[in-house]
């Protein structure tokens, strides 16, 4: 009896291991970009003057929906939220949705409901937002309309 019990134990152990391994990819995957976010947030001065880490500008020249989102976070984290519409709207907007899934995530989960953080409906919306963006941002003059600051440094 006591070896069937240590052996349903063990089973439990791994799946509970199993379970938990995709949220600890997910949150290693997490470490770069929240310490770009935090460095952009913590000394704003060095990370103006890092390169360009957007490959899309990079490679394009045009501006993803997310640059200047790390300068427009450290400006909402200051209190500054004309700066930071002025940086990037999206990420500003970006910011407010993932708070707002999470925290109907965490609801649902407190209540017991399975469910994922967002349907594909939603991912769907948000990527449409996210590419009208792109192509509002991009066209010629657009900056001076949605904000001066808009874009990556330099």
């Amino acid at each position: 009896m006591v070896e069937s019990l240590s052996a349903s134990a063990n089973r439990e152990s791994r799946h509970t291991r199993s379970r938990a391994l995709p949220y600890r990819i997910a949150g290693l995957a997490a470490i770069p970009g929240a310490v770009l976010i935090l460095g952009g947030v913590l000394l704003p001065q060095r990370f103006s003057a890092v390169p360009d880490l957007c490959i899309l500008h990079r490679t394009t020249g045009l501006w993803c929906p997310l640059c200047g989102g790390t300068r427009a976070t450290a400006a909402l984290i200051r209190g500054d939220l004309e700066a930071a519409m002025a940086y990037n709207p999206f990420a500003v907007a970006t910011e407010l949705v993932a708070v707002l899934l999470v925290l109907r995530w965490v609801v649902r989960r407190r209540a017991g409901r399975d469910g994922a953080l967002m349907s594909g409906a939603e991912m769907t919306g948000y990527a449409l937002a996210a590419v009208l963006f792109l192509i509002v941002r991009n066209l010629p003059g657009m900056w001076i309309h949605l904000g001066p600051l808009l874009g990556p440094p330099g």
